[in-house]
Protein backbone atom coordinates (compact mmCIF):
# COMPACT_ATOMS: atom_id res chain seq x y z
CA UNK A 1 0.00 0.00 0.00
CA UNK A 2 2.82 2.37 0.89
CA UNK A 3 4.62 1.65 -2.39
CA UNK A 4 1.44 2.30 -4.40
CA UNK A 5 0.93 5.62 -2.61
CA UNK A 6 4.53 6.64 -3.32
CA UNK A 7 4.13 5.74 -6.98
CA UNK A 8 0.92 7.77 -7.29
CA UNK A 9 2.59 10.74 -5.64
CA UNK A 10 5.56 10.53 -8.01
CA UNK A 11 3.32 10.27 -11.08
CA UNK A 12 1.26 13.27 -10.03
CA UNK A 13 4.43 15.33 -9.51
CA UNK A 14 5.75 14.34 -12.93
CA UNK A 15 2.46 15.22 -14.58
CA UNK A 16 2.51 18.67 -13.00
CA UNK A 17 6.08 19.24 -14.13
CA UNK A 18 5.27 18.91 -17.81
CA UNK A 19 2.23 21.21 -17.76
CA UNK A 20 2.70 24.90 -18.34
CA UNK A 21 0.58 27.52 -16.68
CA UNK A 22 -1.39 29.43 -19.27
CA UNK A 23 -3.39 32.36 -17.93
CA UNK A 24 -0.88 35.09 -17.16
CA UNK A 25 2.06 33.29 -18.75
CA UNK A 26 2.94 31.22 -21.83
CA UNK A 27 0.33 29.25 -23.81
CA UNK A 28 -0.72 25.84 -22.47
CA UNK A 29 0.79 22.48 -23.13
CA UNK A 30 -2.26 20.21 -23.00
CA UNK A 31 -0.46 16.94 -22.61
CA UNK A 32 1.98 14.61 -24.23
CA UNK A 33 3.46 15.26 -27.67
CA UNK A 34 1.17 12.55 -29.08
CA UNK A 35 -1.87 14.43 -27.79
CA UNK A 36 -0.57 17.69 -29.18
CA UNK A 37 -0.23 16.29 -32.68
CA UNK A 38 -3.92 15.32 -32.63
CA UNK A 39 -4.95 18.87 -31.72
CA UNK A 40 -6.31 21.04 -34.48
CA UNK A 41 -4.51 24.28 -33.67
CA UNK A 42 -4.46 27.54 -35.58
CA UNK A 43 -3.45 31.09 -34.86
CA UNK A 44 -5.50 34.05 -35.91
CA UNK A 45 -4.39 37.67 -35.90
CA UNK A 46 -7.18 39.76 -34.47
CA UNK A 47 -7.78 43.41 -33.84
CA UNK A 48 -10.86 44.92 -32.28
CA UNK A 49 -12.73 47.53 -34.23
CA UNK A 50 -12.58 51.05 -32.86
CA UNK A 51 -14.80 53.95 -33.68
CA UNK A 52 -13.36 56.86 -35.64
CA UNK A 53 -14.44 59.17 -32.79
CA UNK A 54 -12.45 57.20 -30.23
CA UNK A 55 -8.75 57.81 -29.78
CA UNK A 56 -8.12 54.45 -28.07
CA UNK A 57 -5.75 52.25 -30.07
CA UNK A 58 -7.00 48.97 -31.50
CA UNK A 59 -6.34 45.95 -29.33
CA UNK A 60 -3.85 43.67 -31.06
CA UNK A 61 -3.72 40.08 -29.95
CA UNK A 62 -3.46 36.50 -31.20
CA UNK A 63 -6.01 33.75 -30.66
CA UNK A 64 -4.76 30.17 -30.52
CA UNK A 65 -7.52 27.59 -30.90
CA UNK A 66 -7.11 23.92 -30.00
CA UNK A 67 -9.61 21.10 -30.30
CA UNK A 68 -8.84 18.54 -27.64
CA UNK A 69 -9.28 14.77 -28.05
CA UNK A 70 -12.65 14.90 -26.24
CA UNK A 71 -13.98 17.49 -28.69
CA UNK A 72 -13.67 20.53 -26.44
CA UNK A 73 -12.48 23.72 -28.13
CA UNK A 74 -10.02 25.82 -26.12
CA UNK A 75 -9.05 29.34 -27.12
CA UNK A 76 -6.12 31.25 -25.66
CA UNK A 77 -5.87 35.00 -26.25
CA UNK A 78 -2.26 36.21 -26.26
CA UNK A 79 -0.79 39.69 -26.35
CA UNK A 80 2.16 40.74 -28.50
CA UNK A 81 4.58 39.31 -25.88
CA UNK A 82 2.96 35.85 -26.20
CA UNK A 83 1.44 36.11 -22.70
CA UNK A 84 -2.06 34.67 -22.30
CA UNK A 85 -4.47 37.28 -20.95
CA UNK A 86 -7.73 35.37 -21.54
CA UNK A 87 -8.90 31.80 -22.15
CA UNK A 88 -12.17 30.13 -23.06
CA UNK A 89 -13.45 26.57 -23.42
CA UNK A 90 -16.58 24.97 -24.83
CA UNK A 91 -17.40 21.34 -25.43
CA UNK A 92 -18.47 17.97 -24.11
CA UNK A 93 -15.60 17.61 -21.62
CA UNK A 94 -13.75 19.96 -19.32
CA UNK A 95 -10.17 20.77 -20.34
CA UNK A 96 -7.39 20.49 -17.77
CA UNK A 97 -8.31 23.68 -15.93
CA UNK A 98 -5.24 23.45 -13.71
CA UNK A 99 -3.10 23.79 -16.85
CA UNK A 100 -5.35 26.32 -18.55
CA UNK A 101 -5.79 28.66 -15.58
CA UNK A 102 -2.31 28.30 -14.12
CA UNK A 103 -1.96 29.91 -10.71
CA UNK A 104 -5.53 31.29 -10.99
CA UNK A 105 -6.82 27.70 -10.61
CA UNK A 106 -6.48 28.06 -6.82
CA UNK A 107 -8.77 31.12 -6.92
CA UNK A 108 -11.40 29.10 -8.77
CA UNK A 109 -11.25 26.11 -6.44
CA UNK A 110 -11.33 28.23 -3.28
CA UNK A 111 -14.42 30.08 -4.52
CA UNK A 112 -16.08 26.84 -5.61
CA UNK A 113 -15.50 25.36 -2.13
CA UNK A 114 -17.49 28.21 -0.54
CA UNK A 115 -20.66 27.44 -2.51
CA UNK A 116 -23.35 24.93 -1.63
CA UNK A 117 -22.88 21.76 -3.68
CA UNK A 118 -26.44 20.73 -4.59
CA UNK A 119 -27.83 21.81 -7.94
CA UNK A 120 -25.20 24.38 -8.87
CA UNK A 121 -23.48 24.02 -12.21
CA UNK A 122 -22.07 27.50 -12.61
CA UNK A 123 -19.36 29.53 -10.99
CA UNK A 124 -18.60 33.23 -11.30
CA UNK A 125 -15.51 34.81 -9.77
CA UNK A 126 -15.03 38.54 -10.24
CA UNK A 127 -11.89 39.77 -8.49
CA UNK A 128 -9.41 42.52 -9.26
CA UNK A 129 -6.78 40.01 -10.41
CA UNK A 130 -8.99 37.51 -12.29
CA UNK A 131 -12.49 36.98 -13.68
CA UNK A 132 -13.67 33.39 -14.16
CA UNK A 133 -17.08 32.32 -15.48
CA UNK A 134 -17.72 28.61 -15.79
CA UNK A 135 -20.96 26.72 -16.34
CA UNK A 136 -22.38 23.59 -17.82
CA UNK A 137 -23.28 20.02 -17.19
CA UNK A 138 -22.23 16.62 -18.48
CA UNK A 139 -21.44 16.83 -22.24
CA UNK A 140 -21.92 20.63 -22.36
CA UNK A 141 -19.28 22.71 -20.58
CA UNK A 142 -18.32 26.30 -21.27
CA UNK A 143 -16.30 28.97 -19.57
CA UNK A 144 -13.92 31.83 -19.86
CA UNK A 145 -11.37 33.58 -17.71
CA UNK A 146 -9.28 36.69 -18.06
CA UNK A 147 -6.90 38.93 -16.14
CA UNK A 148 -8.38 42.47 -16.17
CA UNK A 149 -5.04 44.22 -15.72
CA UNK A 150 -3.48 42.28 -18.62
CA UNK A 151 -6.15 43.07 -21.23
CA UNK A 152 -4.81 45.02 -24.21
CA UNK A 153 -6.05 48.60 -24.48
CA UNK A 154 -9.40 48.61 -26.24
CA UNK A 155 -10.06 44.87 -25.79
CA UNK A 156 -13.75 44.07 -25.22
CA UNK A 157 -14.27 40.96 -23.05
CA UNK A 158 -17.59 40.31 -24.77
CA UNK A 159 -15.58 39.19 -27.81
CA UNK A 160 -14.16 36.18 -25.92
CA UNK A 161 -15.76 33.12 -27.50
Amino acid sequence: MRRAFSLLLLLSLLQGARAWAALGSAPSDFGSPATQTRMAARSLAAASATSTTTTAPAAVYTVSQSTLDGGTVVREYMNANNIVFAVSWKGPTLPDLRTLLGDKFAVMTSNAAKRPKAGHSQLAVDQADVVIVSNGHMRAYAGQAWIPSALPAGFDTSTIE
